[in-house]
């Protein structure tokens, strides 16, 4: 990408925003009667995850796995292995732009009744080529490459024998303004809290089944301000609960079935742009300031279903679909999955097959490699 004379300075935060952007609106945000919902890092939104990407990116209610940390760090309470390291892996797949990816590494170490987790999650929006036009000559200034990135850790605690809940701290940092204008790097703090419930073993017949529910307070923190946007963006807070139940056929089979819904818990734009407001007063306001009342607030939130097959815990079948409202960003699509496990390696891929009326950038494939460091 080529960027001459005046657009030098702006056109590197137009692409990010561009990108952005896209997760979200389905068209230019002032047609719109219902306005969707802008964010700072918006790719904390983005599950490059492909266990729960293959399953409609539910998450806070389906069964542990090693990138818990992110959508509820309490489930790493009950995963059987004490410890293990993941990588994943999310490219944006266009013929315009190749250099852009989302990627992430995650660890956790389980203990008797707590465990604490880390992951390191990047973005880059790719590079740009700075030039600029001095009589028919164009002369190369530099590059830049906007990139934004997330570092967080956990801590889980068994409250109960089928109960836990965690609290997960986040440092984040954005560049994208260019270097040259002097403060080129926003930064923000947030945290989530969760809590999941496991149950114990139950029967129906020969039949064993349990069953689940979980809750997540996503992104809550500062807010973040853009020097060159001139106003200060929310975190992606969400509101997000869920349910599921596991159930064993035979000791070679299981199924998982997880529902989940995610709220925005962040004011709801109106005819003056987005409200001004304290955090804590945003996050209770989001319930009901919608300018068209419930029928609205309804509209901000998304559903998804996911199912699971697994054989053996080595071969891993996967499906979900995932609904937003067209008119707060009609993200729809259905998702497909697959995993393989050896010894103590894993490793998944996901893909979603949108039905939007707009095209998603980001509607591409994630993989995952995981490496398990054994059993307690």
């Amino acid at each position: 990408m080529y960027f001459c004379g005046n657009t030098i300075v702006m056109k590197g935060l137009q692409l990010f925003w561009l990108l952005c952007v896209s997760i979200f609106v389905k068209e230019p945000i002032f047609s719109q009667e219902e306005k969707p919902i802008s964010t700072a890092f918006s790719f904390l939104l983005l599950n490059s995850d492909a266990i729960s990407a293959g399953k409609g990116e539910v998450g806070v209610a389906s069964a542990p796995d090693v990138f818990s940390q992110r959508v509820n760090a309490s489930k790493y309470i009950f995963l059987p292995t004490s410890s293990a390291v993941a990588i994943n892996y999310m490219p944006f797949t266009h013929r315009a732009v190749r250099d852009v990816f989302l990627g992430g590494i995650t660890f956790y170490k389980k203990r008797e009744r707590d465990a604490f987790g880390v992951n390191l999650s990047y973005f880059s929006i790719g590079e740009v080529n700075l030039t600029q036009d001095i009589g028919q000559q164009s002369y190369m200034l530099g590059t830049f490459k906007p990139t934004e990135f997330s570092l967080e850790g956990s801590y889980s605690l068994q409250l109960s024998q089928s109960f836990a809940m965690s609290v997960s701290p986040r440092f984040l940092s954005s560049q994208l303004s260019l270097p040259s204008q002097g403060q080129s790097t926003a930064r923000a703090l947030g945290f989530d809290i969760a809590g999941y419930f496991y149950s114990q073993e139950h029967f129906i017949n020969n039949l064993l089944y349990r069953y689940t529910w979980g809750f997540q307070l996503s992104n809550l923190g500062t807010k973040v301000k853009y020097d060159d946007l001139g106003r200060t963006f929310y975190l992606p807070t969400q509101l997000k609960l869920g349910a599921g139940v596991l159930l064993q056929t035979d000791s070679y089979n299981e199924w998982e079935l997880s529902i989940e819904a995610q709220k925005y818990l962040v004011p709801t734009p109106n005819e003056q742009g987005m409200p001004n407001k304290d955090v804590i007063d945003a996050l209770v306001s989001s319930f009901y300031d919608a300018p068209n009342g419930f029928r609205e607030e309804f509209h901000e939130i998304n559903w998804a279903v996911g199912l699971e097959y697994k054989y053996n815990q080595s071969f891993f079948l996967r499906s979900g679909f995932f609904y937003q409202h067209k008119d707060k960003g009609d993200r729809k699509f259905l998702s497909i999955g697959a995993g393989f496990a050896f010894n103590n390696w894993q490793m998944d891929v996901a893909y979603p097959f949108s039905f939007s009326t707009y095209n998603n950038p980001f509607n591409t494939f994630k993989i995952n490699l995981i490496y398990r460091f054994g059993q307690q």
